[in-house]
């Protein structure tokens, strides 16, 4: 019984010590953070890639990736910024979030590194597909 104890602890312990590692970095501030993302990149890993350190009343972290789209600006600038999260948005995976000046699309992710990929961004698709029948009655 003394054996299985421990054996339980030390599971227990390893399972809250272990963290993500996720990409931290701003495209403002460093334009290689932006889509064109290597996430394979030694150099990229190098600079960027960093442990989730959990605070002191969550539990569990996340990788998230943002892009952001500032509607008054002339050229209309682009921001994309990787950070780990710990407050995470449920239900899902991809949202929008939008003001006036601006509109963002998060992607949250629970992979190592999972947060530099050019292709989690946020998609149209699964609308599209949900109101394809609704569509499909007006044909």
């Amino acid at each position: 019984m003394k054996l299985f104890a421990t054996c339980f602890t030390l599971l227990a312990l390893s399972g809250i010590a272990y963290g993500i590692q996720c990409f931290v970095c701003n495209s403002k501030i460093d334009s290689a953070c932006a889509d064109e993302f290597q996430d394979d990149s030694p150099a990229l890993i190098e600079a960027f890639l960093q442990e989730c350190e959990l605070p002191n009343n969550e539990t569990q972290a996340f990788c998230r990736k943002a892009k952001m789209h500032f509607t008054q600006v002339p050229d209309g600038e682009v921001r994309v910024m990787r950070d780990c999260g710990f407050k995470r948005r449920e239900i899902y995976d991809c949202y929008q979030k939008r003001s006036e000046d601006y509109f963002v699309d998060v992607c949250q992710c629970d992979a190592d590194r999972c947060n530099g990929s050019p292709s989690l961004t946020f998609s149209l698709a699964p609308v599209l597909a949900l109101s394809l029948p609704l569509f499909a009655r007006f044909l």
